[in-house]
Protein backbone atom coordinates (compact mmCIF):
# COMPACT_ATOMS: atom_id res chain seq x y z
CA UNK A 1 0.00 0.00 0.00
CA UNK A 2 1.57 3.81 -0.85
CA UNK A 3 1.56 6.64 1.07
CA UNK A 4 -1.27 8.15 1.24
CA UNK A 5 0.23 11.64 0.43
CA UNK A 6 1.02 12.25 -3.26
CA UNK A 7 3.93 14.15 -3.97
CA UNK A 8 3.82 15.92 -7.44
CA UNK A 9 5.66 17.37 -9.46
CA UNK A 10 4.35 20.00 -12.35
CA UNK A 11 5.55 19.90 -16.42
CA UNK A 12 4.85 23.28 -17.31
CA UNK A 13 4.74 26.69 -15.69
CA UNK A 14 2.05 28.31 -17.75
CA UNK A 15 -1.41 29.69 -15.99
CA UNK A 16 -2.76 26.31 -15.51
CA UNK A 17 0.24 24.87 -13.67
CA UNK A 18 -0.26 27.98 -11.32
CA UNK A 19 -3.61 27.51 -10.58
CA UNK A 20 -3.30 23.68 -10.12
CA UNK A 21 -0.01 24.48 -7.77
CA UNK A 22 -2.12 27.09 -6.03
CA UNK A 23 -5.49 25.03 -5.12
CA UNK A 24 -2.69 22.06 -4.55
CA UNK A 25 -1.01 23.87 -1.99
CA UNK A 26 -4.02 25.87 -0.37
CA UNK A 27 -6.51 23.14 -0.19
CA UNK A 28 -5.50 19.60 -1.29
CA UNK A 29 -5.35 17.43 1.43
CA UNK A 30 -3.70 14.06 0.00
CA UNK A 31 -1.33 16.08 -2.27
CA UNK A 32 1.97 18.34 -2.34
CA UNK A 33 4.01 20.20 -5.03
CA UNK A 34 7.33 19.14 -4.24
CA UNK A 35 8.66 19.89 -7.74
CA UNK A 36 8.54 21.81 -11.24
CA UNK A 37 10.07 22.09 -14.70
CA UNK A 38 9.98 24.52 -17.64
CA UNK A 39 11.81 24.02 -20.75
CA UNK A 40 13.60 27.02 -19.74
CA UNK A 41 15.80 26.97 -15.74
CA UNK A 42 14.56 30.81 -14.83
CA UNK A 43 11.20 30.02 -15.85
CA UNK A 44 11.34 26.61 -13.43
CA UNK A 45 13.34 28.86 -10.75
CA UNK A 46 10.30 31.67 -10.97
CA UNK A 47 7.48 29.64 -10.17
CA UNK A 48 9.17 27.65 -7.20
CA UNK A 49 9.96 31.33 -5.95
CA UNK A 50 6.78 32.26 -6.61
CA UNK A 51 5.05 29.22 -5.06
CA UNK A 52 6.97 27.67 -2.52
CA UNK A 53 7.90 24.79 -4.54
CA UNK A 54 11.10 23.13 -3.35
CA UNK A 55 12.75 21.77 -6.42
CA UNK A 56 12.71 23.71 -10.02
CA UNK A 57 14.24 21.52 -12.92
CA UNK A 58 15.35 23.34 -16.13
CA UNK A 59 14.04 19.94 -18.27
CA UNK A 60 11.35 17.59 -18.28
CA UNK A 61 13.51 14.81 -17.98
CA UNK A 62 15.23 15.89 -15.01
CA UNK A 63 11.43 16.15 -13.47
CA UNK A 64 11.29 12.60 -14.75
CA UNK A 65 14.13 11.27 -12.85
CA UNK A 66 13.58 13.21 -9.77
CA UNK A 67 12.70 10.18 -6.71
CA UNK A 68 11.33 12.39 -4.40
CA UNK A 69 8.45 12.93 -7.03
CA UNK A 70 4.97 10.19 -7.03
CA UNK A 71 2.69 11.60 -9.91
CA UNK A 72 3.19 14.69 -12.64
CA UNK A 73 0.56 17.16 -13.98
CA UNK A 74 1.16 17.68 -17.49
CA UNK A 75 0.60 20.96 -18.31
CA UNK A 76 2.31 21.66 -20.95
CA UNK A 77 0.59 22.78 -24.44
CA UNK A 78 -1.53 20.18 -25.67
CA UNK A 79 0.19 19.14 -28.73
CA UNK A 80 3.23 17.92 -26.47
CA UNK A 81 1.41 16.18 -23.94
CA UNK A 82 1.65 12.88 -25.77
CA UNK A 83 5.94 13.28 -25.66
CA UNK A 84 5.72 14.39 -21.80
CA UNK A 85 3.62 11.79 -20.37
CA UNK A 86 5.24 8.79 -22.68
CA UNK A 87 8.54 10.31 -20.50
CA UNK A 88 7.28 10.12 -17.18
CA UNK A 89 5.42 6.80 -17.75
CA UNK A 90 8.62 5.55 -18.59
CA UNK A 91 10.14 6.49 -15.60
CA UNK A 92 7.15 4.93 -13.21
CA UNK A 93 5.26 8.35 -12.59
CA UNK A 94 1.87 8.40 -12.43
CA UNK A 95 0.66 10.63 -14.28
CA UNK A 96 -2.82 13.59 -14.38
CA UNK A 97 -2.63 15.43 -17.65
CA UNK A 98 -4.43 18.56 -18.58
CA UNK A 99 -7.16 18.32 -21.40
CA UNK A 100 -7.20 17.36 -23.95
CA UNK A 101 -5.06 14.61 -23.35
CA UNK A 102 -3.43 13.57 -26.62
CA UNK A 103 -4.50 14.40 -30.16
CA UNK A 104 -5.36 10.89 -31.26
CA UNK A 105 -6.95 7.85 -30.16
CA UNK A 106 -3.64 5.45 -31.35
CA UNK A 107 -1.73 7.49 -29.09
CA UNK A 108 -3.91 7.27 -26.37
CA UNK A 109 -3.88 3.83 -26.64
CA UNK A 110 -0.34 3.29 -26.81
CA UNK A 111 -0.26 5.81 -23.48
CA UNK A 112 -2.64 4.05 -21.52
CA UNK A 113 -1.02 0.38 -22.63
CA UNK A 114 2.23 1.49 -21.35
CA UNK A 115 0.94 2.40 -17.78
CA UNK A 116 -0.67 -0.27 -17.39
CA UNK A 117 2.69 -2.33 -18.00
CA UNK A 118 4.56 0.06 -16.04
CA UNK A 119 1.93 -0.50 -12.89
CA UNK A 120 0.97 3.51 -12.64
CA UNK A 121 -2.06 5.71 -13.20
CA UNK A 122 -2.74 7.61 -16.50
CA UNK A 123 -5.24 9.74 -15.89
CA UNK A 124 -7.03 12.68 -18.05
CA UNK A 125 -7.46 15.88 -15.78
CA UNK A 126 -11.48 16.45 -16.23
CA UNK A 127 -11.90 18.26 -13.56
CA UNK A 128 -15.86 18.57 -13.49
CA UNK A 129 -16.12 14.65 -12.83
CA UNK A 130 -13.96 15.10 -9.01
CA UNK A 131 -15.87 18.17 -7.60
CA UNK A 132 -18.12 17.05 -4.72
CA UNK A 133 -21.42 18.49 -6.11
CA UNK A 134 -21.09 16.61 -9.25
CA UNK A 135 -20.51 13.22 -6.96
CA UNK A 136 -23.64 13.88 -5.21
CA UNK A 137 -25.42 14.46 -8.54
CA UNK A 138 -23.88 10.79 -9.69
CA UNK A 139 -25.37 9.17 -6.81
CA UNK A 140 -29.00 10.90 -7.19
CA UNK A 141 -29.47 9.98 -11.08
CA UNK A 142 -30.15 6.80 -11.16
CA UNK A 143 -33.26 7.39 -8.54
CA UNK A 144 -34.62 10.21 -11.41
CA UNK A 145 -34.49 7.52 -14.25
CA UNK A 146 -32.18 7.36 -17.61
CA UNK A 147 -31.80 11.60 -19.35
CA UNK A 148 -33.42 12.13 -22.61
CA UNK A 149 -31.54 15.64 -23.54
CA UNK A 150 -28.39 17.18 -22.34
CA UNK A 151 -27.60 20.93 -23.10
CA UNK A 152 -24.35 22.28 -22.46
CA UNK A 153 -22.17 25.05 -23.50
CA UNK A 154 -18.74 26.57 -22.99
CA UNK A 155 -17.87 29.12 -24.48
CA UNK A 156 -15.72 32.85 -24.20
CA UNK A 157 -14.98 35.67 -26.31
CA UNK A 158 -10.83 35.34 -26.16
CA UNK A 159 -8.66 38.46 -27.75
CA UNK A 160 -5.35 38.17 -29.13
CA UNK A 161 -3.86 36.27 -31.62
CA UNK A 162 -2.23 33.03 -29.04
CA UNK A 163 -2.09 29.54 -29.17
CA UNK A 164 -5.95 29.13 -29.69
CA UNK A 165 -5.58 31.20 -32.88
CA UNK A 166 -2.42 28.67 -34.17
CA UNK A 167 -3.76 25.88 -36.45
CA UNK A 168 -0.22 24.26 -36.16
CA UNK A 169 -0.78 24.26 -32.44
CA UNK A 170 -4.17 22.03 -32.60
CA UNK A 171 -5.98 25.47 -31.76
CA UNK A 172 -9.70 26.31 -32.35
CA UNK A 173 -12.67 25.95 -30.04
CA UNK A 174 -12.83 21.99 -30.77
CA UNK A 175 -9.72 21.06 -28.95
CA UNK A 176 -9.61 23.80 -26.45
CA UNK A 177 -13.22 24.08 -25.00
CA UNK A 178 -14.94 21.06 -26.71
CA UNK A 179 -14.22 18.59 -24.95
CA UNK A 180 -15.75 19.60 -21.74
CA UNK A 181 -19.12 19.58 -22.92
CA UNK A 182 -18.56 15.95 -24.90
CA UNK A 183 -16.70 14.68 -21.89
CA UNK A 184 -20.00 15.44 -19.91
CA UNK A 185 -22.20 13.25 -22.68
CA UNK A 186 -19.63 10.27 -22.55
CA UNK A 187 -19.64 9.99 -18.83
CA UNK A 188 -23.71 10.32 -18.83
CA UNK A 189 -24.03 7.56 -21.41
CA UNK A 190 -21.82 5.31 -19.34
CA UNK A 191 -23.19 5.91 -16.05
CA UNK A 192 -26.90 4.66 -17.87
CA UNK A 193 -25.28 2.12 -19.99
CA UNK A 194 -26.28 4.18 -23.20
CA UNK A 195 -25.35 4.07 -26.45
CA UNK A 196 -22.71 7.07 -27.06
CA UNK A 197 -22.55 7.22 -31.14
CA UNK A 198 -20.36 10.20 -33.02
CA UNK A 199 -22.03 13.74 -32.96
CA UNK A 200 -23.34 15.91 -36.29
CA UNK A 201 -20.78 18.67 -35.94
CA UNK A 202 -20.92 22.12 -37.13
CA UNK A 203 -17.89 24.54 -37.42
CA UNK A 204 -17.86 28.22 -37.55
CA UNK A 205 -13.77 28.58 -38.77
CA UNK A 206 -11.68 31.85 -38.59
CA UNK A 207 -8.95 33.08 -40.95
CA UNK A 208 -6.23 31.49 -39.41
CA UNK A 209 -7.57 28.15 -39.61
CA UNK A 210 -9.08 27.15 -36.50
CA UNK A 211 -12.28 27.02 -35.51
CA UNK A 212 -14.36 29.49 -33.67
CA UNK A 213 -17.02 27.65 -32.68
CA UNK A 214 -18.15 23.71 -32.90
CA UNK A 215 -20.97 22.41 -32.65
CA UNK A 216 -21.86 18.62 -31.84
CA UNK A 217 -25.18 17.24 -32.19
CA UNK A 218 -26.05 14.17 -30.84
CA UNK A 219 -29.24 11.91 -31.73
CA UNK A 220 -30.88 9.05 -30.71
CA UNK A 221 -32.51 8.20 -26.98
CA UNK A 222 -30.03 10.45 -25.23
CA UNK A 223 -29.88 13.44 -27.20
CA UNK A 224 -27.86 16.74 -26.90
CA UNK A 225 -26.33 19.52 -28.30
CA UNK A 226 -23.32 20.88 -27.55
CA UNK A 227 -21.01 24.12 -27.91
CA UNK A 228 -17.78 25.08 -28.04
CA UNK A 229 -16.51 28.60 -28.57
CA UNK A 230 -13.63 30.81 -28.39
CA UNK A 231 -14.94 34.33 -30.27
CA UNK A 232 -17.95 34.52 -28.51
CA UNK A 233 -19.48 34.08 -24.27
CA UNK A 234 -22.14 31.61 -24.24
CA UNK A 235 -24.71 30.52 -21.49
CA UNK A 236 -22.26 28.63 -18.54
CA UNK A 237 -25.44 26.54 -17.15
CA UNK A 238 -26.32 23.31 -18.47
CA UNK A 239 -29.35 21.69 -18.67
CA UNK A 240 -30.12 17.78 -18.45
CA UNK A 241 -33.70 16.24 -18.82
CA UNK A 242 -35.32 12.56 -18.16
CA UNK A 243 -38.80 11.60 -18.40
CA UNK A 244 -40.78 13.79 -15.89
CA UNK A 245 -38.03 15.48 -14.28
CA UNK A 246 -35.06 17.87 -15.41
CA UNK A 247 -32.32 19.94 -13.60
CA UNK A 248 -29.89 22.78 -14.05
CA UNK A 249 -26.18 23.19 -12.88
CA UNK A 250 -26.28 26.52 -12.11
CA UNK A 251 -23.22 28.94 -13.34
CA UNK A 252 -20.10 27.17 -14.61
CA UNK A 253 -21.32 23.87 -14.99
CA UNK A 254 -18.01 23.08 -15.43
CA UNK A 255 -17.46 23.95 -11.48
CA UNK A 256 -20.36 22.61 -10.51
CA UNK A 257 -21.47 23.67 -6.93
CA UNK A 258 -25.05 24.20 -6.93
CA UNK A 259 -27.43 21.80 -8.99
CA UNK A 260 -31.11 22.57 -8.67
CA UNK A 261 -33.62 19.82 -9.58
CA UNK A 262 -36.98 21.39 -11.29
CA UNK A 263 -39.46 20.01 -8.33
CA UNK A 264 -37.23 22.68 -6.16
CA UNK A 265 -34.83 20.09 -4.49
CA UNK A 266 -30.91 21.51 -4.22
CA UNK A 267 -27.53 20.17 -4.49
CA UNK A 268 -25.46 23.07 -2.86
CA UNK A 269 -21.57 22.31 -2.26
CA UNK A 270 -19.98 25.32 -2.79
CA UNK A 271 -16.26 24.84 -2.27
CA UNK A 272 -12.84 26.60 -3.04
CA UNK A 273 -10.32 26.38 -5.40
CA UNK A 274 -11.19 23.40 -7.83
CA UNK A 275 -8.25 21.82 -8.80
CA UNK A 276 -7.53 19.88 -5.94
CA UNK A 277 -9.77 17.36 -6.34
CA UNK A 278 -8.79 15.65 -9.07
CA UNK A 279 -4.97 15.11 -7.75
CA UNK A 280 -6.65 14.03 -4.60
CA UNK A 281 -8.95 11.78 -6.42
CA UNK A 282 -5.36 10.36 -8.16
CA UNK A 283 -3.54 10.31 -4.62
CA UNK A 284 -6.17 8.25 -3.69
CA UNK A 285 -6.24 5.49 -6.54
CA UNK A 286 -2.40 5.22 -6.05
CA UNK A 287 -3.19 4.25 -2.67
CA UNK A 288 -5.01 1.69 -3.32
CA UNK A 289 -2.82 0.44 -6.09
CA UNK A 290 -4.98 1.09 -8.69
CA UNK A 291 -4.57 1.50 -12.49
CA UNK A 292 -7.87 3.11 -13.99
CA UNK A 293 -10.87 5.56 -11.97
CA UNK A 294 -14.44 5.65 -11.52
CA UNK A 295 -14.76 8.98 -11.92
CA UNK A 296 -12.21 9.56 -14.88
CA UNK A 297 -12.36 6.52 -16.72
CA UNK A 298 -9.40 6.27 -19.49
CA UNK A 299 -12.38 4.15 -21.86
CA UNK A 300 -14.23 7.90 -21.89
CA UNK A 301 -10.59 10.17 -22.33
CA UNK A 302 -10.30 7.63 -25.66
CA UNK A 303 -13.97 7.63 -26.85
CA UNK A 304 -14.00 12.16 -26.27
CA UNK A 305 -10.55 11.99 -28.36
CA UNK A 306 -12.21 10.29 -31.07
CA UNK A 307 -14.63 12.53 -31.01
CA UNK A 308 -12.85 15.46 -30.87
CA UNK A 309 -10.02 14.26 -33.59
CA UNK A 310 -13.24 13.47 -36.47
CA UNK A 311 -14.41 17.24 -35.50
CA UNK A 312 -11.22 18.62 -36.37
CA UNK A 313 -11.64 16.79 -39.76
CA UNK A 314 -15.11 18.36 -39.99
Amino acid sequence: MESRLCRWGIAGAGAIARRFCHDITRFARQSKVVAIAARESARADTFAADHGVARAHGSYRALAEDGEVDAVYVAVIHPQHGAVVRLMLEHGKHVLVEKPAVLSVAEWDELTTLAHARGVLLLEAMKVMCFPAWRALWAQLPERGQPHHLEAAFGSQVTGDGKLFDAALAGGANWDVGVYGLWLYAALCRRFSLPACPPVVMRKMGPSGVDLQSWYRFEGAFSARIGAAIDEDLPRHARLEGEGWGLEIVGKWWNPQQIRWDDGTEILMPVEGGLQFEADHLAELRAAGALDSPWLPQAVSRQVIGWLAAAACA
